[in-house]
C-alpha cells in the first residue's frame, strides 16, 4: 500500500509539473504576439531617496546670494582692504565639500570645524571639479602635475586660504549658566560657555562673517546659540532631532478650535474645517524634524525658516545679524561689523 500510495503523490507531482510548464508555453506565445512599450517601463521608474547628492552646489549658491555683506568681507581680494581674519566658518563640514566650493570657486577665506580630518584636495575633484564648466575644467587640468617649478594650484589656493580645526565644536547641553558680571541677572547659554573655553574656536567665531552648519547634528543649537549671543550672521540646516539626548527642548503643542466669528457665533467645523485655527497649549518635547526646526526658529523673531532649493532636508533657519527695532549696540561692538581685524 504504502508503494501504491508514492506511485499516485509522483502521478500528481508530474501533472501538475506538466500543467505548469503548459501554462509557460501559453504565456511565452503570448508575448511573442503582444508589442511591449519600453519607453513607457523606464519612464514609470520610480527613484529610491532624494535628489540631493548637487545639495552643497545649489545651497552654496543661495549663501552667496542671501548673505553678500559677510561673502565681500571673506572674499581674498588684493584691492580691498586687509580681510585675512575675516572667513566664512564651516561647522560639521565632514569631507569639505561646501568649503572646498567656498574656497575655490569663490575665493573664500574658510575655516572649518569637524574632528574629522578632510582631504579637500581630493574631494574637489571627486565631487567639485566634474561639475564645473569645461573651460574651468581645462584650466585646472593643466597644473594637475606639478613640478617644483608650477605647482598644484588647487593645493597652493587650498593652503592660502582653508584652515581646519580637527575638534569638534561645542554640543549644547540645554542647561544655560549665569553670568557672573552681570550678578546673575543674565543666562549664558552652555555653548557659548563651553566655546569660551576654547581659545581658538572662540577667536574663529569672533572673526568670521558667517556660520554656517550644514546638517550639523549635535552642534546645530549650538551654532544658533552662539550666533545669537555674538551677533553673527548665521544659517543652519537641521537634520538629525537626537529627542533622548536633547530632552530640554521644548515647543507649544498646536491644537485646532473653532473660530469665533464677528456675531461671538462658533463656526460649525463640520460644515466649514478650512475655517479652523491653530493656538498655542502646552508644551511638548521636540521629537520631529518638524517641531525641532520650529523650535530654532522661535529663538529670536527675526530668525527666518526657509525651504532651501535642493531636496531632502532642506528646511534652513537663517539670520544676517541685524536687528530691525533699532538695537545697534551688541557686547561692545556695531552691528555691522562683522569680525574683528
Amino acid at each position: 500500500m504504502i508503494a501504491k500510495g508514492e506511485d499516485t503523490k509522483a502521478d500528481n507531482t508530474t501533472t501538475r509539473t506538466m500543467t505548469t510548464t503548459e501554462k509557460k508555453d501559453t504565456n511565452n506565445k503570448e508575448e511573442e504576439n503582444h508589442v511591449y512599450d519600453t519607453t513607457t517601463t523606464i519612464t514609470t521608474r520610480k527613484r529610491h531617496g532624494a535628489r540631493n547628492q548637487h545639495r552643497h552646489k545649489f545651497f552654496v549658491k543661495w549663501i552667496i546670494e542671501k548673505f553678500p555683506d559677510a561673502v565681500r568681507q571673506a572674499k581674498d581680494d588684493d584691492s580691498a582692504n586687509d580681510n585675512r581674519h575675516c572667513h566664512v566658518l564651516d561647522i560639521a563640514g565632514g569631507k569639505g565639500e561646501l568649503s572646498a566650493r567656498l574656497t575655490i570657486c569663490h575665493c573664500l577665506f574658510v575655516q572649518m570645524v569637524d574632528p574629522r580630518p578632510a582631504n579637500l584636495h581630493d574631494c574637489f575633484y571627486k565631487n567639485v571639479y566634474r561639475s564645473l564648466p569645461k573651460k574651468w575644467q581645462e584650466k585646472i587640468s593643466t597644473s594637475r602635475c606639478p613640478d617644483k617649478d608650477h605647482p598644484d594650484k588647487i593645493q597652493t589656493t587650498l593652503d592660502a586660504r582653508f584652515h581646519q580645526f580637527v575638534k569638534s565644536f561645542p554640543c549644547d547641553g540645554g542647561i544655560d549658566v549665569e553670568d557672573d558680571e552681570k550678578n546673575g541677572c543674565c543666562k549664558i547659554p552652555s555653548a557659548v560657555v563651553q566655546l569660551q573655553q576654547d581659545a581658538e574656536l572662540l577667536q574663529a567665531v569672533k572673526n568670521c562673517t558667517l556660520m554656517i552648519g550644514m546638517h550639523a547634528d549635535g552642534a546645530t543649537e549650538a551654532i544658533v546659540d552662539i550666533a545669537l549671543y555674538y551677533r553673527k550672521p548665521f544659517v543652519v540646516v537641521p537634520c538629525c532631532v537626537f529627542p533622548n539626548l536633547f530632552r530640554h527642548r521644548m515647543v507649544p503643542r498646536l491644537r485646532r478650535r473653532k473660530r469665533v466669528n464677528h456675531n461671538n457665533e462658533d463656526i460649525d467645523l463640520e460644515e466649514e474645517d478650512n475655517q479652523t485655527i491653530s493656538e498655542p497649549e502646552e508644551m511638548t518635547p521636540v521629537r520631529t524634524h518638524e517641531q525641532f526646526c520650529r523650535y530654532l526658529a522661535m529663538k529670536d523673531s527675526h530668525f527666518v525658516m526657509e525651504t532651501l532649493p535642493f531636496e531632502g532636508r532642506n528646511i534652513g533657519i537663517w539670520w544676517d545679524g541685524m536687528k530691525r527695532d533699532g538695537e545697534e549696540e551688541a557686547h561692545g561692538r556695531t552691528m555691522q561689523t562683522f569680525c574683528h581685524l
